[in-house]
């Protein structure tokens, strides 16, 4: 056999050495965005059902080449952690486990990771897999509520992806394992499945994150393919972009870098193009976008509160508060708190958003659980309603709800209580409280209603089943005149207006049938100024429903000023269908 020289050797060595660093290196670099995946989650493994009380989570490699994770990274919340030299096998799984857990999960799934410590939020939490180079890979946030069985959210099952050709869904492709052992670490999920994505991505809401960057969020994760900014998206009036950035780590959003600043008064309209698409290579639409514009920060009043869902149906967390753009600008929900809670201060409070433009006579429902509501109500407008996950628990029965801004300033507030619900209701679970008149006190109790129940009880995102803002501006205006008052937002109440010619007035108004006989007082010698407004639901003192009748609505009142007392008259109408 030929000897080998030892410069020979060396070389040869060195060769094998580069070859294999070189491998290496391409096992690590050619990883793109979600070749290795977060495949299954054990966030609570007790009480345990088969498996043993240890949390995990776990990697697929989706690809047909082998994957170097030495250098990446595992981000858990706010923690994150190194991942050691493992080489994951194509179409390979792998754990990840807190070493104490070593002896135990050995028997269960050999082929694991092992770090210091690993600790995951029962409820739900952020998790995000980098390479080595720091790029996201992978990222996910997931809730217990993804379980769809709720008692499966008590622990010891697993969250499994169903299919992994999909990995950029949320909760839809999620689920809890059906696996008899709670879980299947290591292995194929036992709920896999092939998915079908044909829904494009679409445009949601707009923010301004400085006077020269547009961030425009989308409903789901978006690709960009490699083309200019102005190839991306077109703004009229004319802004020049400059610029078309991803946003990590859900890459559900693109930041539009403009040449010169919105001008104040102008409002703009973002459009984009079919180079954008989700992660199932459908295509956005040609031509659709959302206007937005230089956003004002609001005054009392501008926003006010217009409808409020406290009491969900099954003890859910479909809450929602909807929110009014009475002004003329624009506003910026970035720059709006809602709380709970307290007299000039709220007790808790919350941002309403990381950034969605209201525009001028807009609804927004800021909802604790979008799609529930999404499910549980009809939605005219589904890009009206927007998540706030963090939006504070509100008491079913009364409570207080507060509108500030990030100072904390005052914008609106209501105290509300379920005696403001129509009194026929026999459960005010489910429904919400609409707000007849927008320019209206907040805290007028004549001034919420029951969300009726031809709208399914909740009008979330668009204008509410008890809406009142035609008035009549006659002395006494009642309207309507013939009232249906069953709750199924139509001619459910009669609302009486008055107008006074003088100031410092004293007003009484009763309610009599046909044979004379006062059915109701509605006010009694009660102080007001110019404008008085009250409402009548067919109700007699005790709150029992009138029986179908003419019935006269008489007014009186007093004036401080011209010392004479006034008296009006006018008939309403009750129909009560059998």
């Amino acid at each position: 056999m030929k000897e080998i020289n030892n410069g020979n050797w060396i070389t040869c060595m060195l060769c094998g050495l580069f070859l294999l660093m070189g491998y290496a290196g391409r096992a690590q670099t050619e990883m793109e965005r979600y070749d290795v995946v977060i495949s299954e989650v054990m966030a609570d493994p007790s009480p345990e059902v088969g498996l043993p009380a240890v949390e995990y989570v776990e990697l697929y490699n989706r690809t047909s080449r082998p994957c170097q994770l030495r250098g990446w990274s595992l981000q858990i919340g706010t923690t994150t952690k190194e991942l050691p030299d493992f080489l994951l096998d194509s179409m390979g799984f792998v754990t990840i486990i807190a070493k104490k857990n070593e002896s135990l999960w050995m028997p269960i799934c050999p082929n694991h990771i092992i770090l210091s410590s690993l600790s995951i939020t029962d409820g739900g939490q952020q998790i995000i897999l980098y390479d080595n180079l720091k790029r996201v890979i992978h990222a996910l946030f997931f809730r217990k509520e993804w379980h769809s069985e709720p008692v499966k959210r008590d622990g010891g099952w697993s969250l499994e992806m169903k299919d992994t050709d999909l990995p950029c869904w949320g909760a839809d492709n999620w689920d809890s394992s059906v696996d008899e052992s709670g879980g299947t670490p290591g292995r194929a999920n036992s709920i896999r499945q092939s998915l079908e994505d044909a829904s494009p991505p679409e445009m949601e809401r707009i923010t301004l994150l400085d006077s020269l960057t547009v961030r425009v969020f989308f409903s789901e994760p978006i690709s960009i393919l490699d083309v200019t900014g102005d190839e991306l998206f077109s703004i009229t009036p004319t802004l020049t972009i400059k610029e078309v950035r991803e946003v990590p780590p859900f890459f559900s959003a693109l930041d539009v870098s403009v040449s010169s600043p919105p001008h104040p008064t102008t409002l703009y309209r973002l459009e984009g193009s079919s180079r954008i698409r989700d992660c199932a290579y459908n295509r956005f639409a040609d031509g659709d976008g959302l206007p937005f514009g230089r956003p004002v920060m609001p005054a009392m009043g501008d926003i006010i509160i217009n409808e409020v869902l406290s009491h969900p149906f099954d003890g859910t967390d479909a809450d929602f508060v909807e929110i009014f753009n009475k002004s003329s600008y624009i506003v910026d929900l970035k720059d709006v708190r809602i709380g709970s809670g307290g007299d000039t201060m709220p007790l808790k409070s919350v941002g309403a958003s990381n950034g969605f433009q209201l525009m001028p006579g807009a609804y927004c429902a800021l909802c604790k659980n979008r799609r529930l509501t999404q499910r549980q109500y009809y939605c005219r407008n589904p890009d009206a309603l927007h998540s706030c996950d963090s939006l504070p628990a509100f008491a079913n029965a009364n409570g207080v709800v507060f509108l500030t801004t990030r100072s904390l300033r005052m914008l609106d507030r209501l105290a509300y209580d379920e005696k403001m619900h129509f009194s026929g209701l026999t459960s005010t679970e489910g429904v919400s409280l609409e707000r007849v008149h927008a320019d209206r006190p907040t805290q007028d109790p004549g001034n919420w209603h029951s969300a009726s129940s031809s709208v399914g009880f909740a009008t979330p995102g668009y204008q509410n089943s008890q809406d009142g803002s035609e008035e009549s501006s006659d002395a006494l205006a009642i309207s309507p005149e013939v009232i249906s008052p069953d709750n199924d937002g139509f001619e459910d109440f009669a609302e009486i207006q008055l107008t006074f010619e003088d100031l410092e007035n004293q007003v009484s108004i009763q309610v009599f049938n046909h044979k004379g006989i006062l059915v109701r007082q509605l006010l009694n010698n009660a102080p007001c100024g110019q404008e008085l407004m009250c409402r009548w639901e067919g109700e007699d003192e005790v709150g029992n429903p009138v029986p179908t009748g003419m019935y006269a609505v008489v007014v009186r009142w007093w004036n401080a000023q011209s010392r004479r007392t006034h008296s009006l008259r006018k008939v309403v109408s009750v129909y009560r269908p059998r």
